[in-house]
């Protein structure tokens, strides 16, 4: 059991692990990706302590870890460590990065638009998005040549998050320009973390180019928030005008424009990144689950019959939701959640002195042996209730946990679902090459050199047809 210090003998500290001088395992962690955590687990148990040259960061590996920091003492961890003043260099004071009163107050103004009944209104908007996307994949099916499903997807999901975010507001060409500078900008955070305390003259590679990505993000925004609120007749199914018009119930005040800048660009980043990446990886381990694949596929084409999804369809669709939790277990783009202990606290039996940074590694929390059956196999199946009721609540956090999870959980999940649905409708997705995809570790987790796939166009489905019972998730 974890508890804040209150024990008559003192607490010791975490084990330290051995390291290589000066940057400690960084290097190690970055070339042997993350199985290198697996292992240190294995040798020193579920709490440990990594030199990474910068700092040392304390690792906790175990659910119950993801409980007492994200949950039950969440108010002696802060954000105030580098990955997230690195993060800051972009979104600004947006929901992911602020702390006290200022984010309770825009977490109540912004709630409201990810509720059940929004999402709703939104399930158009982000059909008709991915449904201009695929028409592009025509040519692939025709000729036969491979595609990087990775980078499809991630066009996919931008166009998504720019819909809902902006409506149709945001011409393409200024949304390409955006995606473009989001993505450097996301690839340079993690140096930006490495880097953060060395002088500002010291010559960072990327560091100027990062600070012209922003600008750019930031006049193509705040553009596009001074139009949306000299229009009196803006529409209001889209994200923008709903927080535009939001009005905070305690205080009565409205988002400035820096403020709505910084949560569209929260947004944007989450909206993209991480559907993206799940769905790439879920693809990667299809081409060795024929039999996944076969149920996915039996289980939209029998509940849509050749028709769009609505909303309602979303819960008759419990295998594709699997497919989608399952990638982002073994692979979630969240693959850590920093946290600085704000005073002297006690994790099972070692002490967490005030100062110390701690990380709570989703990785190994979603490959823990005593969480999870053959838990490096792909296997949606292990999303059935029966199964999740059996399993600590905090087993699964891709998005987080306790008051500070994503806001945006849902609409990433939905989005998913939609992007399969639509997806598979049209295609048989089919593996082109034999050798499993190996993940980046940046600031997020992603595919390393793309998923490369081929196409095939199904043979169209009358609308109401009947197919065989898909069996039961």
């Amino acid at each position: 059991m974890t508890s804040p210090i209150e024990s008559v003998q003192p607490p010791t500290h975490p084990p330290m692990c051995s390291t290589v001088p000066v940057l400690g395992e960084l290097p190690v962690l970055l070339t042997q990706r993350l199985d290198r955590l697996e292992r240190l687990q294995q040798q020193h148990g579920d709490i440990f302590t990594l030199n990474l040259g910068f700092t040392k960061v304390t690792v906790l590996c175990h659910p119950r870890h993801a409980q007492h920091v994200l949950r039950d003492h969440a108010r002696i961890y802060s954000k105030a460590n580098p990955l997230w003043d690195a993060i800051r260099g972009l979104i600004g004071n947006g929901l992911p990065t602020s702390e006290g009163d200022f984010w309770l107050r825009q977490r109540r103004m912004m709630q409201p638009h990810f509720h059940r009944e929004r999402l709703t209104a939104m399930v158009r908007l982000m059909i008709h998005a991915i449904d201009e996307e695929l028409v592009s994949w025509e040519q692939y099916e025709r000729s036969g040549r491979p595609i990087d499903l990775f980078r499809e997807m991630t066009v996919i999901t931008m166009r998504v998050i720019v819909r809902t975010m902006f409506g149709s507001q945001l011409g393409q060409q200024t949304a390409d320009m955006v995606g473009k500078e989001m993505g450097f900008a996301l690839d340079y955070m993690m140096l930006g973390m490495l880097t953060q305390k060395l002088p500002k003259w010291f010559p960072v590679p990327g560091r100027k180019r990062f600070t012209e990505a922003v600008q750019r993000i930031d006049r193509a925004l705040f553009d596009i928030i001074d139009q949306r609120k000299r229009d009196p007749n803006r529409e209001g199914g889209e994200l923008l005008s709903m927080m535009l018009d939001a009005v905070d119930t305690e205080t009565q005040q409205r988002m400035t424009a820096q403020e709505l800048r910084d949560e569209a660009v929260a947004l944007f980043l989450a909206g993209y990144e991480t559907t993206s990446s799940a769905l790439s990886f879920a693809f990667d381990h299809l081409r060795t689950q024929p039999q996944s694949m076969k149920k996915l596929e039996q289980e939209i084409l029998s509940v849509l019959q050749g028709r769009e999804p609505e909303m309602s369809d979303l819960r008759r669709l419990p295998y594709t939701l699997a497919v989608i939790q399952e990638a982002l277990r073994l692979h979630g783009p969240v693959f850590w959640i920093p946290r600085t202990a704000e005073q002297d606290d006690v994790i099972d039996g070692y002490r967490i002195p005030k100062g110390q940074e701690v990380a709570i590694m989703v990785h190994t929390i979603h490959r823990h042996p005593q969480q999870w059956s053959r838990p490096h196999t792909f296997d949606p199946e292990r999303f059935s209730p029966d199964l999740v009721a059996t399993r600590h609540p905090l087993a699964w956090i891709p998005f987080g946990a306790g008051q500070r999870i994503c806001i945006g959980k849902e609409f990433a999940l939905m989005e998913g679902q939609l992007i399969l649905a639509r997806i598979l409708s049209r295609y048989e997705v089919i593996a082109s090459g034999s050798h499993p995809v190996s993940a980046h570790i940046g600031t997020t987790l992603r595919p390393k050199d793309g998923v490369w796939v081929t196409l095939r166009k199904r043979t169209p489905q009358p609308s109401g047809h009947a197919t065989a019972e898909v069996p039961p998730a």
